[in-house]
């Protein structure tokens, strides 16, 4: 498909070329960006296409389609390392909070991994009320009122949320 042709969802076969075409640029795009790690490149590369096809059934007009492509690649990229990032600070900030921080690494990769796990085994009001409080700096009684419950009851979720963490972490890395 030429580089300047207008892409038409109504025209199935014209899609087809350009995404035919477009595919293995696209995962190339993200392959050597994302440590080659196929499986991020695999997800990525998907959901380019996906908001691709959501922006055309907006009527979006596109003349020149593969710096069209690349453009919504290149925003999924930093959407990817935000999120990473996010998570990061996130587990960072728990981890910080729940105790004197002498078992908890963040300088290697398992360690991050172990940490990841440990969060997502605390009860979800308890993470819930540990993410907004430390990684989306919420005050207590901000906390309590997103939500729905009494700043006593946040601060004890708080509390209840560092000891869950802080116990399936120190699991985690025994295991």
């Amino acid at each position: 498909m030429a580089g300047s042709a207008t892409l038409d969802l109504t025209e199935a076969p014209d899609f087809r070329a350009f995404y035919d075409d477009a595919l293995s640029k696209v995962f190339g795009y993200f392959i050597c960006r994302c440590g080659g790690d196929r499986t991020v490149a695999e997800d990525l590369t998907q959901e380019t296409f996906m908001a691709g096809v959501r922006e055309l059934q907006r009527g979006a007009i596109v003349v020149a389609p593969m710096p069209w492509i690349l453009g919504i690649a290149r925003h999924k990229l930093v959407d990817h390392y935000r999120a990473k990032e996010r998570e990061k600070r996130t587990l960072e900030a728990v981890g910080s909070s729940v105790g004197s921080g002498e078992f908890l690494r963040w300088d290697d990769e398992d360690s991050r991994q172990v940490a990841i796990e440990a969060l997502a085994e605390v009860a979800a009001p308890q993470r819930a009320a540990l993410v907004l409080h430390h990684l989306e700096g919420l005050s207590v009684a901000e906390v309590a009122r997103a939500l729905g419950k009494s700043e006593h009851a946040t601060e004890s979720l708080l509390a209840r949320g560092r000891e869950s963490f802080r116990r399936a972490y120190r699991e985690g890395q025994d295991a």
